[in-house]
């Protein structure tokens, strides 16, 4: 990468690279597509922490998921590792993990004497889902 300028070229070689170190289809597509839309936010700007830093928040002000948005960055921090360009490389957003499911995904009483209904006719079903609603675990 010369002067920090990301061009085609770098993504094809970093496609390349991907291909060769054996990643999956699905990853390769997914590692370019959030390098390209990387590459259309900095229009020919060169590479630095403080550009990499305002791509972050530029994605949280999209309203991107922080999973999503960590997704992204960990797919560009692998580009700038491979370009030897690690000082630019910034840190995922912080995640707060979810002890309990929210309250819109649980069943309604409703929903479990549906459910059940439908399930009478396979009784082996019917008894795998009065375990599942009756225990609390999540599926």
């Amino acid at each position: 990468m010369k002067n920090n300028i990301i061009e085609e070229k770098n993504i094809i070689e970093f496609n390349n690279y991907l291909i060769e170190d054996e990643k999956s289809k699905a990853t390769i597509e997914k590692y370019i597509r959030d390098i390209k839309t990387f590459y259309k936010f900095i229009q020919n700007q060169p590479v630095t922490k403080e550009i990499v830093m305002s791509y972050k928040k530029y994605l949280r002000d999209q309203g991107y998921a922080v999973r999503s948005i960590n997704s992204m960055l960990a797919s560009f921090n692998s580009f700038l590792d491979y370009f030897q360009l690690s000082n630019c490389k910034v840190k995922c957003l912080k995640l707060q993990k979810e002890v309990f499911c929210s309250q819109d995904k649980e069943l309604s009483k409703e929903e479990y004497i549906r459910l059940l209904e439908a399930s009478k006719q396979n009784q082996q079903i019917h008894l795998i889902m009065q375990t599942i609603c009756s225990t609390g675990i999540r599926v």
